[in-house]
């Protein structure tokens, strides 16, 4: 059964660390980064958003393309437009740079979606990982203030008592290495991807 939710991916960033073909297109193992990306949130959502600078080279994908509504191109403009377009009350929003997404940490954030909550957010090793969380179509207002205002890092329109965040501890238990928030800024990061692609089967 799928979840009543809007499976969201950001596509919009500049690509500057890795020129050439949008990360989303590159290949790692068998299938390009955003095919693994959809065919999971396909599975798992009623709808799919894809948010996009150039929707003209995402044609004839089978999801709901969109731009920003507010045009800076950064991801807190993308997580706007992917919430305001979201026909569900919450959207899970992932990077389309993200090659090992996975389902069982997607369905256990998804599963902690309760009244009261505006974030439903991981905690890693490193902080909070704000492109692989639930938000709901209340936060809209305060993206819109903190856009108005050039604050564009995501975490700053958080209210701490709407946040609720899963602790790393139970995240590892799901996926022990966290291959989940792996994402592809460079080429030696696409080097990295592919190797953890060719030793896991992927």
């Amino acid at each position: 059964m799928k979840f009543n939710c809007t499976g969201v991916i950001l596509a919009g960033g500049k690509n500057s660390r890795l020129p050439g073909k949008k990360k989303a297109f590159r290949k790692i193992g068998d299938f390009m980064i955003l095919e693994s990306i959809y065919g999971l949130f396909s599975n798992l959502f009623k709808e799919v958003i894809i948010v996009v600078n150039e929707p003209e080279e995402f044609a004839g994908w089978d999801m709901t393309i969109v731009t920003d509504i507010i045009p800076s191109k950064c991801a807190l403009a993308g997580l706007h437009a992917g919430l305001f377009y979201a026909s569900y009350p919450y959207a899970y929003v992932a990077a389309c740079d993200t090659p090992f997404i996975e389902q069982s940490i997607v369905e256990y954030i998804v599963d902690q979606i309760q009244p009261g909550y505006e974030v439903i957010i991981p905690r890693t090793d490193d902080g909070l990982e704000a492109l692989s969380a639930v938000y709901s179509k209340d936060c809209i207002p305060l993206i819109e203030e903190n856009l108005k205002k050039n604050i564009f890092m995501i975490k700053k329109f958080f209210r701490k008592k709407k946040v609720k965040e899963i602790p790393v501890e139970q995240l590892k238990m799901l996926d022990p290495k966290m291959r989940f928030i792996f994402n592809v800024n460079t080429p030696e990061d696409l080097e990295k991807a592919k190797t953890i692609a060719n030793k896991t089967g992927q």
